[in-house]
């Protein structure tokens, strides 16, 4: 049988339970600086897994081209910008998604690698 105490998975005799995916976002969230605000790095391990699998998507470039036709240059830039990185993390990490009883956990992984160039490797706080 299994329990939570203080936010901490306890099997039955009082052992720790392992979750690998929740201790890597954990990490990630500690890096982050939003610690103990999870949902923050929830949303963004969304965004990253979305990124790793589909890259841009296909509905960016129309909104590009719609905001170039506008004259607004500005957000335009911003678009192109949010494209080429969304498609720089799949051209990046796209080795690391595969459908399987793993998934998650390799995503977390590469969400890991990211969080540690984007934020640093020390975790805010400690």
């Amino acid at each position: 049988m299994l329990s939570i105490r203080a936010g901490v998975l306890v099997a039955k005799g009082g052992d720790r339970v392992s979750d690998p995916l929740n201790d890597i976002l954990v990490e990630c969230c500690k890096l982050r600086g939003c610690y103990p605000l999870m949902h923050r790095t929830l949303h963004e391990f969304n965004w990253f897994c979305s990124c790793v699998i589909w890259g841009a998507g296909p509905f960016i470039d129309g909104e590009i081209a719609t905001a170039e036709a506008d004259g607004d240059e500005a957000l335009a830039g911003v678009l192109k910008d949010r494209r080429n990185e969304e498609n720089a993390i799949r051209d990046r990490f796209r080795e690391w998604y595969s459908c399987g009883s793993d998934e998650l956990i390799r995503l977390a992984e590469a969400f890991r690698i990211y969080c540690r160039e984007q934020y640093g490797d020390e975790e805010v706080g400690a």
